[in-house]
C-alpha cells in the first residue's frame, strides 16, 4: 500500500530518535511480544514531541503509518486481518496519548 506523499511546507518533523524508538518498539510488537503496552513508552514519547512541535493528530498518524508501513515484517507480510487488527490498535493507542494532557 502506497501512502502519498505530504508535500506540506515546513511541516513538523519528529526527533530521528523518536522515530527510531517507535520503530523499535514496532518491531518487537510484531515479532511476538504481541501487546499493546510494549509499545505505549514510544507511542507516549511521540505524542508528547508531536503536541510539542503543534503537529495536528493526522499529521502524527500520517508518520505512525508510513512507518508501520516501512516495517520489514509488514512489507513481506500479506496485509490481512491480523496485521488491520494490529495497525488499528496502534493507531488507537496513539489517538489516546495524543490528546491526553
Amino acid at each position: 500500500m502506497m501512502m502519498a506523499h505530504d508535500s506540506t511546507p515546513n511541516r513538523p518533523e519528529l526527533d530521528e530518535a523518536s522515530v527510531d524508538a517507535l520503530e523499535s518498539a514496532l518491531q518487537t510488537y510484531l515479532v511476538g511480544a504481541k501487546e499493546i503496552a510494549t509499545l505505549q513508552p514510544a507511542l507516549r514519547r511521540i505524542a508528547a514531541e508531536a503536541r510539542e512541535k503543534k503537529m495536528t493528530a493526522e499529521q502524527l498518524l500520517v508518520l505512525l503509518k508510513d512507518i508501520w508501513f516501512r516495517l520489514p515484517q509488514v512489507r513481506k507480510t500479506a496485509e490481512g486481518e491480523s496485521q488491520t487488527r494490529m495497525l488499528q490498535s496502534v493507531v488507537t493507542l496513539c489517538i489516546r496519548e495524543y490528546y491526553s494532557t
